[in-house]
């Protein structure tokens, strides 16, 4: 082989590694985004139906800390150098010394994730952690009040459970399932009440609540249609379907906000 080949033989394998490292390093950084945003639908799950001994102050700090880590470390559609290495919050926490390869911090000095796009365990902002083993699944994850959401997430047909310990389902990740409202039957019998038998399945009938004038609760059926038609997949989204719920009963959430930056704002308004 003339020199001259070999030369350039070497350079491309110098450009195709460097572009494998940038495609990894970008990669760690929207994984560990997205990591964020699904902790954002925890929160605001544990937020909207909390258990009786939950703080509403701490789960609003705890908002305000993520919202935060999410403008100033996944917002930026291109991350520079200077934001890369030196974002810092208001208070001049470093949000990391290396978005791509560091340790990522909440404005408390919390950690959030000792490195971005690695299997290691993921913490909220008042130090409770979501899992131990992220990445790996089949793990338990934890509600920011520290009760178990599920003992093996990301698993299809395990069970999971409200902030408050209440069932929300036997069987995530499979239609025309039952899945329930965290409050008793109003019937009195024994059990919670019902949001479907046949959760995600198109025709088929929920139970949507409703309330008199004098504000007494009732349940009127209603059909599953459009987008509470729910696949296999989405289903193994318990907190992404438990808001998509929540909103349907026009309960606010701010999870909405933690769309990755690089997503585009730019389409067209239909």
């Amino acid at each position: 082989m003339k020199i001259k080949h070999l030369r350039n033989l070497l350079a491309a394998l110098v450009l195709a590694a460097g572009s494998n490292m940038a495609a990894a390093d970008a990669g760690s950084v929207s994984s560990a985004c997205a990591s964020l945003e699904f902790m954002a639908k925890m929160l605001a799950v544990n937020t909207t139906l909390p258990a009786n001994y939950d703080n509403p102050r701490q789960l609003t700090d705890m908002q305000s800390a993520m919202q935060e880590l999410n403008r100033l470390a996944c917002q930026p559609v291109l991350l520079t150098e200077t934001t890369r290495f030196s974002s810092r919050y208001g208070n001049g926490q470093f949000v990391s010394a290396d978005l791509y390869d560091s340790a990522w911090y909440y404005p408390n000095g919390q950690l959030f994730v000792a490195r971005p796009g690695r299997d290691t365990p993921i913490y909220y902002p008042n130090g409770q952690v979501m899992a131990f083993r992220w990445a790996r699944g089949g793990q338990t994850l934890y509600w920011p009040n520290g009760n178990p959401a599920t003992f093996s997430f990301r698993t299809i047909n395990e069970a999971w459970y409200y902030p408050d310990g209440h069932i929300i389902t036997y069987l995530a990740g499979a239609r025309d399932e039952r899945w329930f409202y965290p409050f008793a039957r109003l019937d009195g019998q024994v059990g919670q009440e019902l949001i479907s038998s046949h959760w995600g399945v198109d025709g088929e009938t929920f139970q949507a609540i409703n309330y008199t004038n004098d504000g007494w609760m009732f349940m009127r059926l209603e059909r599953i249609r459009d987008k509470l038609v729910l696949s296999d997949a989405e289903l193994l989204d318990v907190p992404g379907v438990l808001l998509m719920l929540t909103r349907f009963y026009q309960v606010p959430d701010a999870a909405k906000q933690f769309m990755p930056g690089d997503s585009s704002i730019t389409d067209a308004p239909w």
